[in-house]
């Protein structure tokens, strides 16, 4: 009898792992609750603790707290009671990843501080260095660097003396950054140099190229530009196969910013038109990369298409009221019109080039408001008189009150006929 229910609660414990390991939370909450079930039927200790974690483990995933601290206190309850070191170490573990939801740092410090302190020098080491990471992370959530470095020296040390690869290279990129904040500059280059060196022994492209950013950004920092952008382009062409667009645009948009100090503007153009022609969404980085596309294209000469996207800029920066970088963008513009018309005289509105008509047509009537009386300050009366022309019509389709706008179609109309 004793082994049938042993055999029935062996197979569902390993169903509801399985459909832990699949992230199907409920059907795994289903299989523990009759493997508890059947624990108790049991009468062993050791069954019931270990059943008892699973099942908390389980419901921190389904973010119920309640049910999952409980658990943990009665499975560690259980251990104590029967000196078993392993389980009481996982049930603190258990209790340190709550107060992490909880956000009570301390206490989950104190937890996973319990746990390695009770961690049996019998049972697996690379569990104990998870434990040591999850409490660096803990540490660097609390801004203790100090702290969260010597937890993953310590997880890193046991990950090379059992021979995980891949966590000891995660750990690099993680103490890397950290040292990167403790101003130790050298030390964090030689983390993720080596984090590189092991992600590319395992072909583990995604984190080789997540690292090689990472060396990148810190070669950056110390003006290292030619092994920035050595690190950064070897980074791009191993996302361009593996990440997402957005991951693809961010990389190209940085190794543009190390172009632009290398000062190489025919790349950085090059590579910035990648990052926004990737880039999914019209936000406010969307925004920024046009912003920037326009200055490299001014820096070329090239008058026309900057204007387009400081317009293309101008419009986004519009529609999230960011009025620092309207300015900016205003001044730009300015500036543009005033050597534009020096190198190839006033524009007629009538040979406009079709993308800026486009664009126009694209803008809110607020933005173009705001481009109309841009323009009118500037005494540039015919650009100011195209916009109000466009507001006027957006405002009639809208329904909305236009007689301000008329008047000032009218009153832009009088000063362009004194004029001729």
């Amino acid at each position: 009898m004793y082994d049938a229910d042993l055999y029935i609660w062996r197979n569902l414990m390993e169903d509801g792992t399985q459909c832990l390991g699949d992230e199907q939370y409920l059907k795994a909450e289903k299989y523990y609750i009759q493997g508890l079930l059947k624990a108790y039927e049991l009468t062993v200790p050791e069954i019931v603790a270990f059943t008892l974690r699973l099942l908390a483990t389980v419901r921190v995933r389904l973010g119920n707290l309640e049910f999952a601290e409980e658990g943990f206190k009665e499975a560690l309850r259980i251990c104590q009671e029967i000196q078993n070191a392993k389980g009481m170490a996982e049930a603190w573990a258990g209790l340190a990843s709550i107060s992490v939801k909880k956000r009570m740092l301390p206490k989950a410090v104190e937890e996973y501080e319990h746990a390695i302190a009770v961690y049996p020098k019998s049972s697996p080491q690379l569990r104990l260095g998870m434990l040591y990471a999850d409490m660096g992370q803990v540490y660097t959530a609390l801004e203790k660097w100090t702290s969260a470095k010597n937890s993953y020296a310590k997880a890193v040390e046991l990950c090379r003396l059992h021979g995980f690869p891949k966590g000891e290279a995660e750990l690099d990129v993680l103490s890397g950054e950290l040292c990167f904040r403790l101003g130790q500059k050298t030390e964090a280059l030689g983390n993720l140099k080596h984090a590189c060196q092991l992600f590319a022994q395992l072909q583990d492209m995604v984190a080789l190229s997540t690292t090689l950013q990472y060396l990148a950004l810190l070669y950056f920092d110390q003006n290292e530009m030619r092994l920035a952008l050595e690190s950064q382009q070897r980074a791009v062409s191993l996302c361009l196969k593996f990440d997402t667009k957005e991951v693809f645009s961010e990389s190209c948009y940085f190794l543009s910013k190390i172009e632009q100090n290398l000062e190489d503007y025919q790349e950085a153009r090059y590579y910035l038109e990648l990052s926004v022609h990737f880039y999914p969404e019209q936000t406010i980085d969307l925004a920024i990369r046009y912003q920037n596309l326009g200055s490299l294209l001014f820096l070329s000469m090239d008058f026309t298409k900057s204007e387009i996207y400081y317009l293309k800029a101008l419009n986004l920066f519009e529609l999230y009221h960011d009025d620092q970088r309207k300015s900016e963008v205003y001044e730009a513009l300015a500036l543009l019109k005033g050597l534009r018309e020096q190198k190839e005289g006033p524009l007629n509105t009538q040979d406009m080039p079709e993308d800026r008509s486009k664009l126009h047509r694209e803008f809110t009537l607020e933005a173009l408001i705001h481009l109309a009386e841009f323009y009118e300050k500037r005494h540039n009366d015919r650009d100011a008189l195209e916009c109000y022309w466009k507001a006027l019509k957006r405002g009639r389709d809208a329904e909305v009150t236009t007689d301000w706008i008329e008047y000032r179609v009218q009153q832009v109309s009088k000063r362009l006929r004194k004029k001729k």
